[in-house]
């Protein structure tokens, strides 16, 4: 029942309630008086006796009773507009991003809770991508600061030792130390533009919780696969699997499957599953020819970053749709 019938029909009750209830309490205190107490007290008519302010004193009980229960009704609604309240400031403050509200009945309230729901999913996929953007760059970056400066070093002891021999020449040595310090100065200053270089990468191997990995996944492509209808189904048998690899680079290689699915799969369903130390995303799409010259640009990252990060890749499609299998060859 929508909001609007709902309050149409409280305001109804409340009308008719109160003659209503006035009247079953007179009938009801009349007829107890009149079969129990009008003899005791020597035929007093109902409205002399003492039943007629007891009466009146039970029917004012009655409707403070009504009003709790009417406001009952009331306070619910205002709780539920407070807490969504309060989740949209949360949302536009710069703290934790806050979980998704459970609907409980598909009313406007209920329609509200899941726009705002919406509204969430897709605040956390933008966190979360510009996050890893963010990661990806420092990681790019501090490998071409170090790129730089090993051979700045290099070309900083050729300078000494010529020093040594053409101390005439020490003003064109001092320019060429003032040139060579100010390209060290200049890569701390670099805003990296271009992020999918991948082959001159430079990867650091870390402890990478695969169940964390995944879930974070779940919530940074929850929302867009909600908006195509596509059911995103999570099962582990292993919580505690670790891989010696890179978290951000393993988190690119998800969101090319991620990715590739949403665009090209026409599927209504994937499912990530944790099982025997190796990692599976199956879809129910319409799959492909895995050994077609013409794969995309997906496959192929997918492809490179599994070898770079010596993790063990097997791909199969059908009509019945595709299956991705991964397994880490590093030592845990």
């Amino acid at each position: 029942m929508n909001l609007k019938k709902k309050y149409q029909l409280l305001l109804f009750l409340a009308i008719i309630s109160v003659p209503v209830l006035l009247l079953v309490i007179s009938i009801l205190m009349s007829i107890i008086y009149e079969s129990a107490f009008k003899m005791k007290n020597e035929g007093i008519p109902f409205h002399d006796s003492f039943a007629y302010p007891t009466m009146l004193v039970v029917f004012f009980l009655s409707l403070l009773l009504l009003a709790f229960l009417f406001s009952k009704s009331i306070n619910s609604l205002l709780n539920k507009i407070n807490i969504l309240n309060k989740t949209i400031r949360n949302l536009a403050s710069d703290e934790k991003i806050p979980n998704t509200l459970e609907v409980t009945k598909n009313d406007e309230i209920g329609e509200l809770i899941k726009s705002v729901n919406l509204l969430i999913e897709r605040t956390t996929y933008r966190e979360l991508e510009l996050k890893q953007q963010k990661e990806v760059q420092k990681e790019l970056l501090n490998k071409l600061r170090h790129d730089i400066n090993t051979p700045l070093t290099a070309v900083r002891l050729q300078l000494f030792y010529l020093e040594g021999q053409y101390s005439d020449q020490a003003p064109i040595l001092d320019s060429l130390y003032r040139q060579i310090q100010y390209i060290a100065d200049l890569t701390n200053e670099f805003n990296i533009q271009n992020t999918n270089t991948l082959e001159n990468s430079y990867i650091i191997n870390d402890e990478v919780n695969l169940n964390d990995l995944v879930e974070t996944m779940l919530k940074k492509w929850g929302y867009l696969y909600s908006t195509h209808d596509i059911e995103l189904i999570y099962e582990s048998k292993n919580k505690g699997l670790i891989w010696l690899s890179n978290d951000l680079w393993i988190q690119r290689l998800f969101d090319n499957i991620f990715q590739n699915t949403l665009k090209h799969a026409k599927a209504t369903k994937l499912e990530i599953s944790i099982e025997n130390d190796v990692v599976s995303i199956r879809d129910n799409g319409n799959g492909f020819d895995v050994h077609s010259t013409s794969e995309g640009l997906g496959l192929k990252i997918i492809e490179d970053i599994a070898r770079i990060l010596n993790i063990t890749y097997t791909l199969d499609s059908n009509e019945n749709g595709t299956v991705y299998c991964f397994k880490s060859n590093k030592p845990d």
